[in-house]
């Protein structure tokens, strides 16, 4: 058994045969677990929406990080889920992230509490940027350069690419200017990368047009929203017009009051105010991290160049750490 702590727990949650309940705490136990593992959130849905044991599980997880599981990684998910203190490799990155320049200055900061959203800019270098888009291509079978090759796209879903595990996409999750952006905005460097799918956005034509993500919300849509970050890395230029990113800016901070405000059995999605939506432009290596109380989504690419992005952000490891930060 790998003794990763908690686990055991969230495949008899996840187990489509089990009937254990799930506490208020599980959800967050459970993404430390399973980001901390270097797997998606859908990936361990999917695989457990069928019969497997538990052997099985762990054998899994196991493959997907190419047969070996780091041990300081066990360990550091055991440690933020008991409370206990980090190995002196995970203090040592900890305190490397809080040692170095801001990365987010005054303007920035002032910015995502005014706005909710800031872009990081040059968060990974251009050949990082390459790299992730030659997997992204690979992994789909299309050739960036030749519009007669995507609409053959394999292992999509609409816009998203479900490739998760590559050892491009580990550049952004390692970035240490990523890791200081996002600890700017909690509050702390104790935090961990999701382990999210990429996006292919390709132009619209006579037979494809933009299926979405309108602008919708991670987050459950109840107040209080809370504190929460989001990400997505441009790999390639993308202007507005390119099926770029687009959020309603400064909604985070009335969120709540709106949504108290709503007539009773009314949905949420019904009254986004789309008409208030902005797309923010990027170069390659650029993120825009955002709060999650703000309607987000992408939009129709009508350029003739696709775009590319990898989906990624950075979580508090501690239960209960979540709530250092307001909705503000």
């Amino acid at each position: 058994m790998l003794g990763v702590r908690s686990l055991h727990g969230l495949w008899l949650r996840w187990n489509r045969r089990a009937s254990a309940r799930r506490s208020a705490g599980d959800w967050t136990r459970d993404c430390v677990v399973i980001h901390g593992l270097g797997v998606g959130i859908e990936q361990t849905a999917r695989f457990l929406s069928v019969e497997r044991s538990f052997e099985e599980f762990e054998a899994w997880i196991v493959g997907l990080n190419g047969g070996t599981l780091e041990r300081e990684r066990i360990d550091r998910i055991n440690a933020a889920l008991s409370g206990e203190a980090y190995a002196a490799q995970t203090r040592q990155r900890h305190a490397e992230i809080e040692t170095m320049p801001a990365v987010l200055d005054a303007t920035d900061l002032a910015d995502w509490q005014e706005h909710g959203y800031v872009v990081l800019r040059e968060a990974i270098p251009p050949d990082a940027c390459a790299a992730t888009v030659e997997a992204i291509c690979r992994h789909i079978d299309i050739d960036a350069g030749d519009p007669s090759t995507w609409p053959a796209r394999r292992h999509c879903q609409g816009i998203m690419v479900q490739l998760f595990q590559h050892a491009a996409l580990e550049v952004a999750r390692r970035s240490s200017r990523i890791h200081k952006a996002c600890a700017q905005l909690w509050g702390h460097a104790d935090l961990i990368a999701t382990n999210d799918r990429c996006g292919f956005n390709p132009p619209e034509n006579a037979a494809f047009r933009f299926p979405g993500p309108h602008l919708h919300w991670d987050a459950e849509p109840t107040p209080p929203i809370g504190f929460g970050v989001q990400g997505i890395l441009y790999l390639t230029d993308t202007g507005p017009d390119q099926g770029a990113f687009c959020c309603v800016p400064g909604f985070h901070r009335e969120f709540d009051e709106w949504l108290r405000a709503l007539p009773a059995g009314c949905n949420p999605y019904d009254r986004i105010p789309h008409e208030a939506a902005i797309p923010i432009p990027g170069h390659a290596g650029d993120m825009v991290l955002w709060h999650h109380g703000l309607p987000h989504g992408s939009s129709p690419n009508r350029t003739a160049r696709p775009r590319f992005v990898q989906y990624l952000t950075m979580f508090p490891a501690r239960i209960g750490a979540s709530s250092a930060r307001s909705a503000t």
